[in-house]
């Protein structure tokens, strides 16, 4: 056999792949593009992200390409970016912000008005702060005896008492504006309550005699009457306070509504009805729910007096009660409906209510 024949059938005989090809052919076909630039590059490949989680992302078949072909240095270089890719991810799902909901608070400072109290506790040793009562109006009482009230705009409306108030009756202890803010009661560390009229800034009464003096009073609120409130002190009772102005003269009468004997009273809240309600049965009843560490009442005390509902209260001694009045429109029938007051009552983890 001749050398030619043998070169022929060897199975180790180069292939040649030198082929010309004429450009011109091509190009009248290729569209022309331009060179695309690292900011487009980087554009593409964020579009291109998922959200998936790295779970679900399967394998490119690239890669067992790469393996059966033997490119190791392709295979590394795919490597590094699938290892980018959930840094990416990361990235990317940390950008994204869903809308928050289910929250019932949402707290704001009242700079102005914390500032200011600094300021009075630097300037004229005002004390800090002991008491508060918002309603259209907001008033704080303070540790020696001021009662600094704002408007809704934390300007500074009045500044009332003096330190040697504060030394005589002590700290602020309650706060209560009546249903117009016309009228401020403060109640003091010591047993003195104080009435003050928010449209002059003057002093109306002094209350001494109200309770047993050397308790403090807790709590101080207006009913809807502008000359009934109710009072507890630190004793437990429970006091019914009616202003009088007689010849000029103003005077206050005390009745004790309930004894600390029986237990301590810890919160009272009396019913306001509501403005626009008209013509309510409820209209001229006044009544107020008091809560002790055993039980809770709902008492009439105008036009009569009377106990009209109680209920137990267990929990343990470090868990207080809380009230709340609101009105509610009920379904009596497919037809009528009805907006009656319903007491919310709470301790430890268990709210009632009672309508």
């Amino acid at each position: 056999m001749d050398s030619g024949s043998s070169e022929k059938s060897s199975p180790t005989a180069p292939i040649s792949f030198d082929i010309e090809f004429d450009d011109s052919e091509f190009q009248a076909d290729l569209p022309q593009v331009e060179n695309p630039t690292l900011e487009s590059i980087l554009n593409e490949q964020e579009g291109d992200e998922s959200l998936l989680e790295e779970d679900d992302v399967s394998v490119p078949s690239s890669v067992q390409l790469f393996k059966d072909a033997g490119d190791t240095s392709s295979l590394s270089s795919q490597d590094s970016l699938l290892s980018d890719r959930p840094r990416k991810r990361e990235k990317l799902r940390k950008s994204i912000h869903y809308k928050i909901h289910g929250s019932v608070l949402k707290p704001s400072k009242l700079k102005s008005i914390s500032a200011q109290l600094l300021s009075a506790a630097d300037r004229v040793d005002a004390g800090m702060p002991t008491a508060i009562v918002v309603s259209s109006l907001i008033a704080i009482g303070t540790s020696h005896g001021l009662v600094l009230v704002f408007d809704p705009k934390q300007v500074l409306k009045w500044c009332l008492g003096s330190t040697a108030v504060g030394t005589q009756y002590g700290s602020v202890s309650a706060l209560g504006f009546n249903k117009d803010c016309t009228r401020l009661l403060c109640g003091f560390a010591k047993g003195q309550i104080t009435m003050w009229d928010l449209t002059t800034g003057k002093l109306l009464r002094t209350i001494a005699d109200a309770h047993p003096p050397g308790t403090a009073v807790l709590h101080i609120k207006f009913t809807d009457s502008l000359v009934v409130a109710a009072c507890s002190d630190s004793g437990g009772s429970v006091f019914e306070l009616e202003f009088k102005r007689l010849i000029g003269v103003r005077t206050c009468e005390s009745k004790c509504l309930f004894s600390g004997s029986r237990g301590e009273v810890c919160v009272i809240e009396p019913l306001h009805m509501n403005v626009t309600i008209k013509d309510h049965p409820m209209q001229d009843v006044q009544l107020v729910a008091m809560a002790s560490l055993s039980k809770i009442l709902l008492v009439i005390i105008r036009p009569q007096l009377k106990v009209i509902f109680t209920h137990p209260l267990k929990g343990s001694p470090g868990t207080l009660p809380l009230l709340a009045w609101q009105f509610v429109v009920i379904q009596v029938s497919e037809k009528d409906r009805v907006i009656d007051p319903v007491l919310a009552f709470a301790r430890e983890s268990t709210i009632y209510f009672y309508q």
